[in-house]
């Protein structure tokens, strides 16, 4: 149990350390945004420690590469909603057969870049954790998402909930 304690207190100082908001953007915010997003990768952080059985040395390992991936993933996500709306408005404004051919292929192309950097991580995962324990990862992933979805559903916090 302490050991486990000791990962979750390192695992959420190193996700802390590769936040992406500045102090500035964080007082501008006026913190409520940040107070939710970490809380969320507080809870995160301790649903994968628990559900991937990660021993210390492994979540020291472990987490900067996830995080790393995670920013990746991230930019990749912002690309295809990019992409997602500019296919809306083509298809809203009755654009020609062709741009819209060609802003539905920047679409597909921005949701196979998740899939390249998830085939990517993977063999980083596999220095770091068994390869059940990789496997394990994606289905904790997809668990995760569903425990949020169902938390928001019964009237959890929300991201945008204010004071």
């Amino acid at each position: 149990m302490k050991n486990q304690i000791c990962i979750l207190i390192s695992a959420f100082l190193l996700t802390l350390a590769a936040s992406p908001m500045t102090a500035q953007e964080r007082r501008q915010d006026g913190g409520n945004r940040n107070k939710w997003e970490e809380s969320m990768r507080a809870e995160k952080i301790a649903y994968f420690t628990e559900a991937l059985e990660l021993t210390s040395e492994e979540a020291e390992k472990f987490w900067p590469v996830y995080n790393k991936c995670e920013k990746e993933k991230q930019k990749a996500f912002d690309s295809q909603m990019k992409a997602l709306r500019s296919l809306d408005a083509a298809v809203r404004e009755n654009k020609s057969d062709n741009e819209i051919s060609s802003l539905l292929k920047t679409y597909i192309d921005s949701l196979d870049k998740r899939n390249e950097i998830d085939r990517k991580y993977i063999p980083e995962y596999q220095k770091i954790i068994s390869d059940k324990k990789v496997a394990k990862l994606f289905l904790t992933e997809e668990y995760f998402r569903r425990h949020q979805l169902h938390k928001l559903k019964k009237g959890g916090a929300k991201p945008t909930d204010s004071k």
